[in-house]
């Protein structure tokens, strides 16, 4: 530990007072350390399965079957590639002037 140059004006006597006047500091319990790495270890281990694997997170949908063939030209459905169909309203109207 390194201590302050003593300076010329404050005797020896008077520095062992001031020395003395602070207490030092205690030091941490090992069982306190202990929880306070159990804590850390917790907390990186919930962030990281967070990150993996995120709760309600994007679901990923399952690959193909392998025996689903390919569509066939002009094929639209029942096929790997196909196309959806989607409900939709019918378009507007365009505004008269």
């Amino acid at each position: 530990m390194k201590t302050a140059p003593e300076e010329p004006d404050v005797p020896p006597e008077v520095r062992r007072q001031i020395d003395r006047s602070v207490p030092a500091f205690p030091g941490m319990p090992w069982r306190r350390r202990l929880l306070f790495v159990a804590l850390a270890l917790a907390m990186g281990w919930a962030v990281v399965s967070t990150i993996v694997d995120p709760p309600g997170g994007f679901k990923r949908n399952p690959p193909p079957r392998p025996d689903a063939a390919a569509c066939a030209p002009g094929q639209t459905q029942g096929c790997v590639g196909g196309t959806a169909q989607i409900i939709a309203a019918p378009a507007a109207p365009a505004a008269s002037r």
